[in-house]
């Protein structure tokens, strides 16, 4: 019987390794990590500051490739409320070219193109809630278009989710890039060099600031469209990883060892960039301009004492729940703390699911270094306006800093996270 029971194991691991061997045959040459000098490597065509010019446009324009130019027409039909006659020109020529199935819902502005045999839709928020902050523009042309960078990002201490962020090898300029699959960290690494082939991928705007994913049509309590994950299995059609990675060059240029009066004069070409700022200290408040408590209260200990959830979310530490009380659920955004130098100040944004979302945050009157990538929100059309936002890949972004160490209450029976 003994004898039986060995051979059936020994044929269920031949079995089990066979089926590994043909999943490992089936890996595409995309997957594998490329030489630098392979003849496959996709050559970059274009600069990461090029594709984004070219395409995060906010005017009547869509850039089909380097040489024409279209633009569209679209009026609206005041008594109706739908657009009347779509059409598009190419260059400075006044040949009218008719857009079919052109759509205006609800503020919305939908375009389906047709042009040298290629066909895209252009996709942009016309209401004054998210006009100009959420877009989506399809990335064509009559070339396959290419970009190449080294990620500066890294997801393993679950600051950052489902995206990483690409910067050009030669220019430094940033884009955040953002793929439908957790731990991505594991496959495109802190300095590891990739190239991506962006036909087919939109280039749009989440809160104004541009990044490379796919159609995405939000409809919960917030309805719009906005750029999507790209989900994973298009990662091997158009992303290559080229030799192995090298942390050693992800480094901070002179130029990006800033202070924060001179961030607030940056424009757009910096949003995802790595910078550092000297001489910072955290002023123990939040976006909101409350002072945070000296001691940490647990959300469920808060909500027992007090009946909310302030307590807990006033804590000294990076990034408290976002839960809401009258939604009975976690609403997910970033927890902001304010940090300050000689010449302004800003927030550091941090997601509830970081590894050190519970950590307290330095002391008051401590002094160190931040290194974070530079972020952009901006996500209503109100008289707030937009705000930069810094990043930290883990708490080895902070040096020099003293942590506070204050007392932390909890709920009866409830276990210290």
């Amino acid at each position: 019987m003994k004898k039986i029971k060995y051979i059936v194991c020994a044929l269920l691991a031949a079995v089990s390794f066979t089926s590994c061997v043909n999943d490992y045959d089936e890996i595409t040459q995309e997957m594998a990590v490329l030489p630098e000098n392979d003849p496959r490597v996709w050559p970059a065509n274009m600069s990461i500051g090029e594709l984004v010019a070219m395409y995060d446009r906010i005017d009547s324009l869509y850039v089909f490739g380097k040489d024409d130019t279209l633009r569209y027409h679209a009026p609206i039909d005041e008594a109706t409320g739908s657009i009347k006659n779509a059409y598009y020109t190419v260059n400075q020529g006044d040949v009218e070219y008719p857009i079919i199935g052109a759509e205006y819902v609800d503020g919305r502005l939908k375009l389906p193109i047709e042009y040298k045999g290629k066909k895209f839709t252009i996709y942009r928020e016309e209401g004054e809630t998210y006009k100009n902050l959420f877009t989506l523009n399809p990335i064509e042309g009559p070339q396959d278009i290419y970009i190449k960078g080294r990620i500066i990002s890294a997801d393993t201490a679950s600051n950052i989710y489902k995206y990483f962020v690409l910067e050009d090898l030669n220019t430094r300029q940033s884009l955040k890039v953002a793929i439908d699959a957790g731990s991505l960290s594991g496959v495109f690494p802190l300095g590891q060099v990739v190239a991506v082939k962006c036909n087919g991928l939109m280039m749009g705007r989440y809160a104004e600031m541009p990044q490379l994913g796919v159609y995405s049509f939000r409809n919960d309590d917030k309805t719009r469209y906005e750029p999507g994950r790209i989900p994973y299995a298009m990662v091997y059609d158009h992303f290559q990883r080229i030799g192995w990675p090298d942390k050693s060059k992800v480094t901070v240029p002179e130029e990006a060892v800033l202070t924060m009066a001179e961030i607030a004069a940056l424009d757009s070409t910096w949003y995802g960039r790595l910078i550092k700022i000297e001489n910072v200290e955290f002023t123990w408040k939040n976006d909101r301009d409350a002072d945070l408590k000296t001691e940490f209260v647990s959300l469920r200990r808060s909500i027992e004492k007090t009946g909310n959830v302030n307590a807990h979310q006033l804590s000294p530490v990076f990034a408290p729940s976002t839960y809401d009380m009258s939604k009975k659920y976690n609403i997910g955004y970033p927890m902001s703390r304010e940090v300050s130098d000689d010449t302004g100040t800003l927030y550091i944004s941090t997601s509830e699911y970081a590894h050190f979302a519970e950590t307290f945050i330095p002391k008051k009157g401590s002094v160190g270094t931040v290194t974070a990538i530079l972020g952009w929100f901006h996500d209503k059309n109100d008289n707030y306006g937009g705000k930069y936002q810094l990043t930290l890949r883990s708490l080895d972004d902070l040096e020099g800093f003293e942590y506070y160490n204050g007392p932390r209450e909890y709920a009866e029976g409830e276990r210290p996270q």
